[in-house]
């Protein structure tokens, strides 16, 4: 997938996974979000659907080459721990992969707040 998962264009993304789950899904589905330069509250709920409807038919869900901007937004929403959506082994052993065309910096960079 590429560009931005948002209102716009969260519906071809939930046609897309709902014939991919139709008739008889596959064990897994990866989607590759390398591409995926931002996601919004409406891309949010077409995966937590998705994952939903995918885990009733006994497909594992999961996320693959997640930018650090999108793997962000997924945890602060509790998306990746609530519904158990999974990141490839990949990005689970760097869970903010670096990307040259990405500015933003890796979480380790961010400031810690005074508390």
């Amino acid at each position: 997938m590429t560009g931005e998962i948002d209102i716009a264009t969260s519906g071809e993304l939930a046609v897309v996974l709902a014939a991919l789950l139709d008739g008889a899904p596959p064990a897994a589905l990866e989607l590759d979000f390398g591409g995926v330069r931002f996601l919004d509250s409406s891309g949010i709920l077409v995966l937590l659907r998705a994952q939903g409807r995918a885990a009733d038919l006994g497909c594992r869900l999961t996320l693959a080459d997640v930018r650090p901007t999108v793997h962000r937004v997924l945890e602060i929403t509790g998306v990746l721990e609530l519904l158990g959506l999974g990141i490839s082994a990949e990005a689970a052993d760097d869970p903010t992969p670096v990307r040259a065309d990405d500015p933003m910096p890796a979480r380790a960079d961010y400031p810690t707040p005074a508390r």
